[in-house]
């Protein structure tokens, strides 16, 4: 009998986590800066750190240790890429500029390595490694790869990879401090980060190629910067609210005051972005609850 009912737990469980992957609980909604909403489609709880693409046509996402792509307007025929052989968990996916190819992490066998997989490819095809690192963050217009790297627990900095060479070079990593959720900026002279060090995230900036010359832009925190399309403003999350702040990177860059935009109530975790900019600059892709109002 107990046989009968550890079966019986079993296939409940089975089909309870296949329904909840069914009907999700999550939906991925594009959010313009009036915080007007459109809902995309529902995702199974789990997914993480939506990425549009280029064409503003595609998103790509990890969920349960995969990496999918699908179209914005067709979520419920996502397709899962290739898993690696070596690295059985694949999460946080970036684009490449021309929605060809998408970088993630592959983990789950003591290390954290880079992985590229060609997203029009056939998908039995195996990813290609590129490089150790963790949680990519971003491509630049010449194919680098802005990464984390994490001595300990919670030291963690960012580097960039080149694929080619795999030649890594550190840019931000102050010791003892978390720096992360980073983007460079359009022009590819500046890059935005957030950073720990006093004490609660902040964004700061700094030149590429990195001269050592630091501004910290916000000073009541915040996460997650995010440029806009012509490299004039940036966006960010503190508490739970999207914030935008103009930005002047002359010779000796200036930021104006910190403006609250109506957007909030949506999902955020501590290190890796969970939203995305629309190419265009005029929405945002976030997940909320469901039940969201």
């Amino acid at each position: 009998m107990r046989k009968i009912l550890a079966l019986v737990a079993c296939i409940a469980s089975i089909t309870a986590g296949h329904a909840a992957e069914q009907h999700g609980n999550l939906q991925l909604v594009l959010v313009d800066l009036q915080g007007q909403k459109k809902v995309l489609g529902t995702l199974p709880d789990g997914v993480g750190a939506p990425r549009v693409a280029p064409d503003g046509k595609q998103v790509t996402f990890d969920l349960t240790d995969k990496v999918y792509v699908a179209d914005l307007d067709n979520l419920d025929q996502r397709r899962a890429l290739q898993q690696t052989i070596v690295e059985p968990r694949n999460i946080s996916p970036i684009w490449s500029h021309d929605d060809l190819w998408v970088v993630f992490q592959g983990s789950g066998n003591g290390s954290d390595d880079l992985f590229v997989a060609r997203v029009n490819a056939n998908i039995t095809e195996q990813p290609q490694y590129i490089g150790d690192g963790r949680s990519p963050e971003g491509i630049d217009r010449n194919g680098l790869v802005t990464f984390l790297t994490l001595k300990g627990d919670r030291d963690y900095g960012i580097s960039q990879l080149d694929p080619a060479t795999r030649k890594v070079t550190r840019l931000v990593d102050q010791p003892g401090s978390a720096q992360y959720g980073s983007a460079i900026a359009p022009d590819g002279r500046w890059i935005a980060y957030t950073s720990d060090e006093t004490g609660r995230p902040e964004v700061w900036l700094e030149p590429l190629p990195i001269t050592g010359k630091r501004v910290q832009l916000t000073q009541n925190g915040g996460s997650h910067p995010q440029w806009s399309p012509d490299g004039k403003r940036i966006y960010f999350d503190q508490g739970d609210q999207m914030f935008q702040m103009d930005i002047d990177t002359g010779t000796e860059p200036k930021a104006g005051d910190p403006t609250a935009l109506p957007i909030k109530g949506f999902q955020q975790s501590e290190l890796r972005r969970q939203y995305d900019l629309t190419p265009d600059g005029k929405a945002f892709v976030m997940l909320f609850p469901a039940d969201a109002k």
